[in-house]
């Protein structure tokens, strides 16, 4: 499980609101993943990281 401040669950919810519906759930997902390899000391700046990881990742896949 993970803590994240209001505005850090502002910032996700945003970037989720940006994808289709069926995408949303591995978008979460993935970055409930990236986040946790940073243990429980993860900033502002990992969370960016890890939108950004997320999201390259779908864009990628619905590509192909």
């Amino acid at each position: 499980m993970l803590a994240l401040k209001e505005c850090q669950l502002a910032t996700v919810m945003t970037a989720a609101d940006k994808l289709p519906v069926e995408k949303r759930g591995v978008f979460l997902q993935r970055v409930v993943a990236l986040l946790s390899l940073r243990g429980t000391g993860f900033n502002d700046d990992d969370l960016e990281e890890a939108l950004r990881r997320a999201l390259v990742g779908l864009i990628q896949n619905s590509a192909a």
